[in-house]
């Protein structure tokens, strides 16, 4: 099959729709198909793969980077592509590209399909204006407009899939659940690599490694970690929090941390290159995550896969891969005295560590790349057949 993938946010920014596109894209080519890529520029970047066709775009937030493409502008090569024949137009956004993909499927009469992957309320409220209503409505009313335009729906989650019905998103319209997959042989746990990077960042093997992956942002709410930090210092002493990532609340946080007289027993990575992730989830014991805003929380998946337990804030997003009591712990009402209990008990007791640990790379297996790749082409199958 010709996939044509039409997406607002693409390298070099990486982040969760990003991995999730890529992933996806990967997989499909390793099954015979062709993957074609549309999606604004990026000043200064070029890229490797020559089926990624680039629009001209202007930068719309800066941080988290967001672009804005003019797909229909006479500059662009619009008519080269409306002749480019796809079997499918598989848009991520509802926004430049995603106007793109419906017009290019209305004109190929080829199906559209529509993967919802940000809660662009929530996102609204944090990056787009400081006004908190009216902005937040556009975002849900543009998000359920678009969906109804789609011959298929996509949810990354069940959380996203109850968000998209509140939408108002017709109910003729499938709505498939379908979580990004994990590539298992980079995530798989390796003593080795762990050590290297504890010897990297200067962590004894003594010491107990807490991660938390993903973006410095308020949405995060990376905060909730350092209180809970302050929770765990007062019994113990050998336990490290490991922060990766970046984004606009590291200063404050960092500030945090120092305040609070915990900065010692906190590492602040910043920016690690994604193929080098896996080996921060290798040198770590637990990962503990505090965001109530995520979609299908990929790094959780990925945190699994290298057979972590896991300790986390209690949402739907995740909630077929983290099991309370089977591979880790979820809390419900963002207690940090719970929370940090909770990374005791699987701290203290080391059956109950490698129970979690093992049934951690179980509930990954079901999420390998291939089998959600698989799951997709299915989708495609049936839209094309009927």
């Amino acid at each position: 099959m010709r996939i044509g993938f039409f997406t607002d946010t693409c390298p070099p920014r990486v982040h969760g729709i990003e991995i999730s596109i890529e992933a996806f894209r990967e997989s499909l080519e390793r099954m015979g198909h062709k993957v074609f890529i549309y999606a604004p520029s990026s000043p200064g970047y070029k890229d490797e793969n020559s089926n990624v066709f680039r629009f001209q775009s202007i930068r719309v937030i800066k941080k988290p980077e967001m672009r804005l493409a003019f797909p229909f502008w006479a500059k662009n090569h619009l008519g080269k592509i409306i002749d480019f024949k796809l079997d499918i137009a598989h848009s991520h956004t509802p926004f430049s590209m995603g106007l793109l993909a419906k017009y290019i499927a209305a004109q190929q009469k080829i199906p559209l399909v529509y993967t919802h992957h940000t809660h662009y309320p929530e996102y609204a409220k944090f990056y787009l204006l400081k006004e908190k209503i009216i902005t937040p409505f556009l975002a849900r009313f543009l998000s359920g407009w678009y969906a109804n335009l789609a011959d298929a729906i996509i949810a990354p989650s069940y959380k996203m899939k109850m968000f998209l019905q509140d939408y108002g998103v017709k109910k003729e319209k499938p709505i498939y659940i379908l979580p990004t997959g994990v590539n298992l042989e980079i995530f798989k746990k390796s003593k080795k690599a762990g050590s290297q990077i504890r010897k990297e960042i200067k962590i004894s093997p003594e010491k107990k490694i807490l991660i938390f992956v993903g973006r410095m942002g308020k949405e995060k709410n990376p905060e909730f970690l350092l209180e809970m930090m302050v929770e765990i210092l007062r019994r113990r002493k050998d336990v490290i929090l490991l922060m990766i990532g970046d984004g606009p609340v590291l200063g404050g946080l960092q500030r945090i941390a120092k305040k609070n007289r915990i900065n010692e027993n906190v590492i602040f990575k910043g920016v690690v290159p994604y193929k080098k992730i896996p080996l921060y989830y290798q040198a770590s014991d637990i990962f503990v995550f505090s965001s109530l805003t995520d979609t299908q929380g990929i790094v959780i998946l990925e945190a699994i896969a290298c057979g972590l337990p896991v300790v986390a804030l209690k949402d739907d997003a995740f909630k077929e891969m983290v099991i309370d009591n089977k591979n880790g712990f979820l809390i419900k009402g963002g207690s940090k005295e719970i929370f940090a209990k909770r990374v005791f008990e699987i701290l203290d007791r080391p059956l109950l560590y490698r129970k979690f640990s093992a049934t951690s790379e179980k509930i990954a297996h079901n999420f390998s790349e291939e089998n959600q790749a698989k799951k997709l082409v299915n989708i495609y199958k049936n839209l094309v057949h009927n």
